[in-house]
């Protein structure tokens, strides 16, 4: 009896270790000993502040303004990113917008050899510019979610994501997919190639989509950040997407390990959104979080307010802004769109 206990027990801290921590391609249990917030990568750091540039150009693009060839808007985009070129841009009046450009230049600020040849294609999604008024049209119900599992593992049968999104994905993709493929197929032979995909709000959401895509076409040297982007699907489609983007890994640039940043900023309340009350069917945190401990008003975090979250519900991070599914009084529109810089006022001020 005693030692069937002791098996018992024995079994049961297993079955914790494992469900705790994942499991590694070889069947081993990776155990985080990191801290629960972790510094960012000064590298990392620098790369924000590119990336949230790139992504508010996309809100230069409206019903009556378009980016200038070959890369010319109202947000410097001639003076900071002089080697780049369009390659294409596209409006929705009811979804995404954003462009597709590329270089074989440098666009980021710290010094760093790169051949001349690398090619970089950018693709930058914006959402609608009623976010809130979005998430309260579309219905929180979800759909299976199935990839084509030609390079990742399938994500099975109980994945679904948000069914809205998922549909402005799809209508996304069988636009923009020729002209990416055409910059990709002229470079990925030498391997010599990345592929960046932003966005912000919503058009995080069909950021996160893409990537997924083309990561599963073999693209793996992949670049995918998204910055207040809303929650997107249930726990077995956010765990799958955890593991295959490497959100395990410390973020580190040019190395490919973690090719996902999920940019949060304190207090940005879209970020736990949407919220189904459906016990089994819950929209899931990702646990992947560039946390911005920094006050609604600031668009230039410090370094040591930047910080790494690796826990959706980690009570450092996100998750202790909303502990018990309440709102103060805040200015939740301002907060969601500071993001090293305040989004979305290309278009309106210009």
């Amino acid at each position: 009896m005693y030692s069937g206990l002791v098996l018992s027990l024995f079994v049961s801290q297993i079955l914790h270790l494992i469900s705790a921590h994942p499991i590694n391609d070889d069947n081993s249990i990776f155990i985080d000993n990191r801290d629960p917030t972790t510094p960012i990568d000064s590298e990392i750091y620098s790369n924000l502040y590119t990336y949230a540039h790139l992504i508010d150009i996309s809100y230069c693009i409206s019903e009556v303004n378009r980016i200038e060839e070959p890369f010319k808007c109202n947000l410097n985009c001639e003076k900071r990113f002089p080697n780049i070129s369009l390659v294409y841009q596209f409006y929705f009046d009811d979804s995404v917008t954003g462009y597709i450009a590329k270089t074989t230049s440098n666009i980021f600020r710290y010094n760093e050899t790169i051949a001349e040849d690398k090619k970089t294609i950018i693709v930058a999604l914006r959402g609608t510019r009623s976010i809130f008024d979005t998430l309260t049209d579309l219905k929180v119900d979800m759909i299976p979610y199935s990839n084509t599992g030609t390079k990742l593992p399938l994500c099975g049968f109980d994945c679904k994501v948000h069914r809205g999104f998922h549909d402005y994905y799809t209508r996304t993709l069988s636009i923009i997919h020729p002209y990416i493929m055409e910059e990709l197929n002229d470079c990925v032979e030498d391997d010599n190639y990345e592929i960046i995909i932003l966005g912000h709000s919503l058009g995080g959401s069909i950021a996160y989509l893409l990537g997924l895509h083309y990561l599963d076409l073999g693209f793996d040297k992949l670049t995918l950040v998204t910055m207040g982007q809303p929650l997107l699907g249930n726990e077995n489609f956010v765990s799958w997407g955890d593991k295959v983007l490497g959100s395990v890994n410390e973020a580190k640039h040019n190395e490919f390990k973690r090719k996902f940043l999920r940019v949060i900023h304190k207090n940005d309340v879209i970020t736990t959104l949407p919220r189904d009350q459906n016990i089994f069917n819950r929209y899931s945190q990702f646990n992947n979080q560039i946390y911005l401990n920094c006050s609604e008003t600031d668009t230039r975090p410090t370094i040591n307010e930047v910080i790494d979250c690796y826990d959706g519900t980690n009570n450092q991070c996100i998750a202790k802004d909303f502990p018990f599914l309440m709102f103060e009084r805040r200015n939740y529109l301002q907060i969601h769109i500071n993001y090293f810089r305040q989004m979305g006022l290309c278009g309106i001020l210009n």
